[in-house]
């Protein structure tokens, strides 16, 4: 089911990536990827690992993550349940798939997977670069009839990357990663320096937060078919919402089809 595993870009290619291109287009979906792995804060994939299983029956077996990225969160699931992950970006399925996870390559919203899954989930990441409810149809399609689906949707862009300045360093680059939330837009600036020579350079990556409000996460779940929803916050995780699903024994949701 995976594509073919190739080596993961490194801290040093995202740094000679921005030298020597500066004025292309860089973010943490393509030639930015390892500083997405880096820039994970300490606890959130313990705290997002909890409040996935928190919501499953014992009886679970086979998961499906949608939007799962360099797989954080996939490979420590994938210890607990027969986990498969789904992605469009090539750069972090390079990620997971190295690191031993399942992950398939293909659009969250349109998964290319069997309805087979006993559950299927996507946290606040996944959520904010699509539609909820193009999201929560996706997992109905996705689960066998009385499966269920957690959803994390953002009601606060920081939620999906709190603003702040980190430095990370390599043997020879250091990198600057500064965040600001402008409206419902995310603005991360990259400045990049050559330890060596003392070259930098400075990349800028906008882009929009999906968010959401418990209200629209609700509906998003009933739009989607599903049964006895729950929709709540988390005390830990300010700007979320958690909703959960039942797909119907009986529904007219459609059967994904299985790409290849």
């Amino acid at each position: 089911m995976t594509d073919r595993v190739r080596r993961p870009p490194t801290f040093a290619d995202a740094c000679e990536a921005v030298l020597s291109a500066p004025t292309a287009a860089h973010s943490e979906h393509t030639t930015l990827a390892p500083i997405r792995l880096r820039s994970i804060p300490d606890g959130w994939v313990e705290r997002r690992e909890r409040l996935v299983t928190g919501r499953l029956p014992a009886d679970v077996d086979r998961v499906l993550e949608l939007g799962s990225g360099v797989g954080a969160l996939l490979r420590p699931l994938g210890e607990r349940y027969e986990a498969v992950g789904v992605d469009e970006r090539l750069a972090h399925l390079r990620f997971s798939q190295a690191r031993g996870a399942t992950a398939v390559r293909g659009a969250p919203t349109r998964p290319p997977v069997r309805s087979v899954f006993d559950a299927v989930y996507a946290v606040e990441e996944a959520v904010g670069r699509a539609s909820a409810v193009d999201l929560c149809v996706a997992a109905a399609r996705s689960l066998r009839p009385g499966g269920i689906a957690v959803v994390a949707a953002p009601t606060d862009p920081a939620a999906v990357a709190e603003p702040g300045i980190q430095t990370y360093r390599g043997s020879r680059y250091r990198l600057e990663r500064a965040v600001d939330v402008a409206g419902e837009e995310l603005v991360v600036d990259y400045r990049v320096t050559d330890q060596q020579t003392g070259e930098t350079a400075v990349v800028t990556d906008r882009r929009t937060v999906e968010t959401t409000t418990a209200d629209g996460l609700t509906g998003a779940l009933r739009t989607a078919g599903f049964e006895a929803v729950l929709v709540s916050g988390e005390s830990d995780l300010p700007g979320v919402v958690v909703g959960r699903g039942v797909r119907p024994v009986e529904t007219g949701v459609p059967t994904a089809e299985l790409d290849g």
